[in-house]
């Protein structure tokens, strides 16, 4: 090794090691996760358009109700004023202003939700608040509780004593929970759904309040999120019902009665949409969230660190998609050095330098025995088709172009195999490499002709081999929140890389290769 490259490469991994101990002695930023179940961070993305008159965007914002607690809030306005009113134990924030084309806003928060599980009450209850007796107990539109169809409805309930409230909210929630039935695509009213006994589930929801206020007990519905990983949370509805002292929540749809989940994040007054806009020709939104594997407290140091410098970098302010992507993106470098590894210092042939390294990624999803059968069976149909196209002397580019095709195809037969078996793992097929498998079948084909089978499978046995070893790096959380929340160890990877590249001994394939020349073995000249 060259002493330019043995220094380079040492003061890059010494800057790495500089930064990250910096962040860590210092500043207090944590090595290894808490791993908090109920700590996420959600985005609200809304887009809107307008002609130039003015108008107001208002989106409904988590609060403290139900002991979560809501942590590091930020928007980007584009052009519009942000504010955020209170009002009833709803959070409201508005954007407003001259809306003249295409609005972008973001809203972004952290909560930790851990559930609510609310003790039921015994004996009788006393009679609710005045106030929230008039607002939540009281007949309107949408809650028609002097409807016929209503008064019907509950004397055929045969409800208990207006003293019992307690049982007379289980008997009107056992008969809309497992009488009415649940359909996305039936009405959102309450009287249809109480005649067709099916609605959707915000049917149900307004369905409940409406026999409840009907039946005495104040009521009222909430709108929220399901959180969900690696995915998109589901906008959700439920009720709540005054008891004793306090609400109730529970759902006719989830089924959940006194005891809300981990997972829902309640927003605010499920009479209003969730993002609603005056003034405007079109708005559309979007939520996404991502769980998070600290604390409170640590959260608060990663995003900001008493340096201002570093708190300039801290990738944990970026937008929750943009996020998503940089996790796994700067994972690339772990999986970079390990294929330097096996190549130049093991020494094992691949097909291709990141092959290995971006079958891997499109693994990362599922387990990697499906996997790796996925990938037998592209090549398998890939191979196949190119020994097949060797009798038309087809030219190199319309023949490549072919093999894409049906290398595609395959990728989607095995799509609709795993839908028609249920094995969604067969669905992650889609996330492959198509044009670097491609470009495999072409070389391994090749190889096949020149040199014959035996030489052609050990190179892509060795590029599996490289891929299976990386696998496990892509789905490793802690090497993630690593690679994320230390991003300068990035240099330590660029500085080992160096060390390798710059490395001219013997490789580990060569020393095993020629160890009976090294061990002076008879009949061997030196």
């Amino acid at each position: 090794m060259s002493r330019a490259a043995l220094v380079t490469g040492a003061l890059l991994i010494a800057l790495g090691l500089a930064v990250f101990a910096t962040k860590v002695g210092v500043y207090g930023l944590p090595v290894v996760p808490a791993d908090t179940r109920g700590l996420w961070q959600v985005e609200l993305r809304v887009t809107v358009r307008g002609e130039g008159r003015q108008g107001s965007v208002t989106a409904l914002l988590p609060g403290p109700a139900g002991g979560q607690l809501v942590l590091d809030e930020r928007s980007t306005s584009d052009r519009l004023s942000f504010s955020i009113r209170s009002r009833d134990d709803v959070r409201l924030g508005v954007w407003q202003g001259r809306l003249e084309g295409v609005h972008e806003i973001f809203y972004q928060f952290r909560v930790q939700s851990g559930g609510e599980r609310v003790p039921l009450p015994e004996g009788a209850q006393p009679e609710p608040p005045a106030p929230v007796a008039k607002a939540y107990g009281r007949a309107s539109h949408e809650f028609p509780t002097g409807a016929p169809e209503v008064r019907d409805a509950l004397e055929r309930l045969a409800l208990p004593p207006p003293g019992n409230s307690l049982d007379r909210v289980r008997k009107v929630f056992a008969f809309v929970n497992h009488e009415v039935e649940t359909t996305g695509s039936a009405g959102s009213d309450a009287m249809l759904t109480l005649a067709q006994r099916e609605g959707s589930p915000i049917g149900k929801a307004r369905l409940l309040v409406t026999l409840l206020r009907a039946a005495g007990v104040p009521a009222r519905l909430v709108r929220g999120l399901a959180l969900r990983e690696l995915a998109a949370p589901d906008e959700k509805v439920w009720c709540e019902a005054w008891l004793g002292d306090g609400w109730l929540p529970l759902s006719p749809v989830d089924g959940f009665f006194a005891e809300r989940p981990e997972d829902l994040v309640p927003l605010g007054d499920g009479g209003r949409e969730l993002v609603e806009a005056t003034g405007a020709l079109a708005v559309g939104y979007r939520f996404r969230s991502l769980r998070e594997r600290l604390r409170p407290e640590e959260v608060a140091l990663v995003m900001e660190p008493e340096s201002p410098l570093l708190a300039s970098f801290s990738l944990y302010k970026l937008p929750v998609g943009t996020q998503s992507a940089l996790r796994a993106l700067l994972l690339f470098p772990l999986g970079a050095l390990l294929v330097a590894l096996f190549r130049n210092v093991v020494g094992v042939p691949t097909y291709g330098t990141f092959m290995p390294l971006l079958v891997a990624f499109a693994l990362r999803g599922f387990s990697l025995a499906p996997g790796l059968l996925i990938v037998a069976f592209v090549l398998a149909l890939g191979v196949g088709t190119r020994l097949a196209l060797e009798r038309l002397r087809l030219l190199m580019v319309p023949r490549l172009s072919i093999m894409l095709c049906v290398v595609v195809l395959s990728v989607a037969a095995l799509s609709l195999a795993g839908d028609a078996l249920g094995a969604r793992e067969l669905f992650a097929g889609v996330l492959f490499p198509i044009v670097i498998l491609t470009m495999l079948v072409e070389r391994f084909t090749i190889a096949v002709a020149e040199e014959g089978w035996r030489a052609a499978l050990v190179p892509l046995g060795w590029s599996l081999l490289v891929a299976m070893s990386i696998h496990p790096v892509f789905r490793n959380p802690l090497a993630e929140y690593l690679m994320f929340s230390f991003p300068e160890l990035s240099f330590v990877v660029m500085g080992a890389l160096v060390w390798i590249g710059g490395y001219t001994g013997y490789r580990v394939a060569d020393v095993l290769r020629f160890r009976a020349l090294a061990a002076g073995a008879p009949g061997v000249r030196p």
